[in-house]
């Protein structure tokens, strides 16, 4: 067990602990053939979850894993945070929730509708988060690690479920945490995996930055699931998308990177066998507009991260000091701000408009140099995801799914190379 996570390593509350949280609703029925419990149900936002339920995570056989650095890693947590600063609308339906086993819980009416839940957690080897410490850990970080009280106010919107869990004997508990930790089924890319799909990207890959980074099925402890890789790999598929047809639907379908991986792979001429060499230098691309997007957006007048007052910001022994290196893992370097990979990926699919592609002849070659073109269209790039979010009042989710962005992204670029007389129209 992580003692830093443990309450009897590090208790922090006086037992019973009883905390009073806003629910709208609240609906309970008795568990059938076990006497005198119950099982309850209710929606509640994730920051008015008290972070004392740190000290209940002892029933919990998952306690979420932290590198060296006391820091979460693993593509579910990464998922998780990218739901809650640039989706949170849908963090109560893409999230299974939160079950906790509690002494007791009651709820009541208030005034003017709302509701309250009262819980009460006696004993923590029988009491806390069974289930779900991966969500409560990812949105305790997301909320400490918060870039201004605009992404803190995002993160605001997100809901949570909790399942309460009442009058569960001792002798229960180690069979719920067990059974509810194994229910998870193997998914497809695990099952590509498996079939050795995926054993060309990882020659491709061996020895580079961020290699190891990738996570290729289940439990792997890289931070970014082999999805998400092969998305970025497809933005660039010049036999799929052109200068009319873009990539926006990928966002909100990563599972389409794989559905097309698999199709591609077995066509003739196959577009995967032309794309996969590229891999590593899309990668590297993906991190040098990260790297370059704070900058850009500061010299069009948008500041990322204002700090919120250090007053708002609660401090516990032993908590983890808020992050600011945020790992550059394909260029194996640090940075300050995260960014949203709404603005990523319309600024990442641009690009392929720097693309001599010919599948016949097997040609993929960039018509200027990656590391000349970024600096000189970032700024444009960034200035339409800015425009965007602060103008349209749009949130990151809703910038990289809406197809104009991608549009105006690319034609950014493409005029680029007309104004330089790079331009090969596909």
């Amino acid at each position: 067990m992580n003692p830093a996570t443990s309450a009897s390593a590090v208790p922090h509350v006086s037992l019973p602990f009883t905390f009073t949280i806003p629910a709208d609703d609240y609906r309970s029925l008795p568990i059938a053939g076990l006497g005198g419990t119950k099982v309850g149900d209710c929606f509640v936002r994730v920051t008015d979850l008290p972070d004392a339920l740190d000290d209940f995570m002892e029933v919990n056989p998952r306690v979420p894993r932290r590198n060296q650095k006391n820091v979460l890693t693993g593509p579910v947590i990464k998922g998780i945070t990218e739901t809650l600063t640039e989706n949170p609308e849908d963090m109560a339906i893409k999230n299974q929730g939160i079950y906790l086993l509690v002494e007791d819980a009651e709820f009541a009416k208030v005034a003017g509708g709302a509701g309250k839940l009262t819980i009460t957690l006696s004993d923590p080897s029988r009491h806390g988060i069974v289930n779900g410490g991966h969500t409560y850990a990812a949105i305790r970080d997301a909320i400490e690690d918060a870039e201004g009280d605009e992404e803190l106010d995002t993160i605001s919107r997100a809901y949570v479920r909790l399942h309460i869990l009442q009058g569960i004997q001792a002798s229960k508990v180690v069979e719920i945490a067990e059974g509810l930790n194994r229910s998870k089924q193997v998914d497809d890319p695990s099952l590509a995996n498996l079939r050795g799909d995926f054993d060309r990207i990882k020659k491709i890959m061996h020895g580079r930055p961020g290699a190891t980074a990738i996570a290729y099925n289940q439990g792997d402890e890289g931070d970014v699931y082999i999805t998400e890789i092969l998305v970025f790999l497809e933005l660039f598929n010049c036999e799929r998308f052109s200068r009319r047809k873009h990539p926006h639907n990928l966002y909100n379908r990563i599972k389409s990177g794989l559905e097309f991986f698999e199709t591609d792979s077995k066509a003739v001429p196959s577009p995967v066998h032309l794309l996969l060499p590229q891999l590593p230098e899309i990668l590297e691309l993906s991190d040098m507009i990260r790297q370059a997007t704070p900058d850009a957006a500061k010299r069009v007048g948008f500041q990322f991260g204002l700090m919120k007052d250090d007053k708002k910001k609660k401090s516990r022994a032993g908590s983890k000091p808020n992050k600011r290196n945020v790992p550059l893992l394909f260029l194996n370097q640090k940075m300050s701000h995260r960014v949203p990979k709404g603005w990523l990926y319309p600024m990442l699919a641009a690009f392929r408009a720097n693309v001599d592609w010919d599948l016949q002849e097997g040609r993929f070659e960039w018509k200027v140099p990656l590391a000349k073109l970024v600096p000189a269209v970032i700024d444009d790039l960034v200035g339409i995801c800015v425009t965007e979010h602060r103008d349209n009042n749009q949130a990151p989710d809703k910038i990289g799914k809406r197809e104009s962005n991608y549009v105006q992204c690319y034609d950014k670029i493409q005029l680029y190379l007309l104004e330089n007389g790079l331009d090969k129209t596909n």
